[in-house]
């Protein structure tokens, strides 16, 4: 897996020594896009059609590296059958806030049998 190699290289520098919980947005143009919504985008620093990733990363000293990437779903997409239809939103996803993807994350995470150190929280909590 990516994500093993990825880790091995980072803790050939120094253990990991925190996971950090982020959200990041990703400015779109159009409404089209899965999940573009009109919200809170960090790389604008202001309200903008974006989509939102929910990311988790392992971090030393030296570097970090991502373990889990998960798009958020807004409220209006998750509960839009059209919208969602168009663009191949299976069924089976749900409206999850972003602090409940991020807690989905840190199970998995656990699950793999990979070792929580501390966390730290960067989500706008939405």
């Amino acid at each position: 897996m990516a994500r093993d190699y990825a880790l091995a290289q980072l803790e050939r520098h120094a253990p990991v020594g925190t996971w950090i919980v982020d959200d990041t947005g990703y400015p779109k143009k159009g409404r089209h896009s899965m999940g573009v919504a009109r919200q809170y985008c960090g790389e604008v620093g202001t309200q903008e059609n974006c989509q939102i990733a929910i990311k988790i990363s392992a971090a030393n000293a030296v570097m970090s590296v991502p373990c889990a990437h998960r798009l958020y779903l807004p409220r209006q997409w998750a509960l839009d059958p059209v919208r969602r239809r168009k663009v191949g939103v299976p069924e089976d996803v749900v409206f999850q806030s972003k602090w409940q993807i991020a807690l989905d994350q840190l199970r998995a995470i656990l699950a793999d049998d990979l070792c929580l150190h501390i966390v730290k929280g960067l989500l706008a909590m939405t």
